[in-house]
């Protein structure tokens, strides 16, 4: 009986309406705009820095390779006096100091037909207790600044290539 009545009951009172119970929908997974910028900083920030370094690096290597250059043709010119017969006082091996000024140019153009890197050599043969002091020294005007080389030797009977 007790069954019968609560079902009396329920019929007598109207089921309540159910609400359905729904989380609030979530916002889609993402990046906000200030994450957003703060990343495109970064990313700017690295990329300068990036070029920075390559630009500096081939400033460095164009150098490099001008000073090597020049270096070669100041050897050049130092194992051309020391290819000379050492026999004094004949030229170029005199008795006073004697300066050999030269002109000489590095660095070709893209094309490789014209120097764009004009200079000076100097060669100073000077008599000493040991045969001759030979210095050659090279200047070279570069649009990143003055270039200087410059080698040093003695020459006297000794040296290589002398009879």
């Amino acid at each position: 009986m007790k069954l019968c009545s609560r079902l009396a009951r329920r019929k007598q009172y109207p089921a309540a309406p159910q609400i359905a119970f729904r989380p609030a929908p979530r916002a889609e997974p993402g990046f906000t705009l200030v994450e957003v910028m703060v990343a495109t900083l970064l990313l700017g920030i690295l990329l300068i820095a990036a070029f920075g370094g390559l630009f500096s690096m081939d400033l460095c290597s164009r150098r490099l390779g001008d000073h090597t250059a020049a270096l070669a043709i100041v050897e050049a010119r130092l194992q051309n006096v020391r290819a000379a017969y050492y026999n004094p006082p004949n030229s170029p091996f005199g008795a006073s100091t004697i300066y050999v000024t030269n002109s000489s140019s590095i660095s070709l153009d893209k094309t490789g037909t014209a120097f764009k890197v004009p200079g000076l050599m100097v060669t100073e043969i000077k008599p000493v207790a040991s045969g001759h002091l030979v210095t050659v020294t090279g200047t070279f005007d570069e649009p990143r600044g003055s270039l200087t080389v410059s080698l040093q030797t003695v020459v006297n009977q000794f040296s290589g290539g002398q009879k």
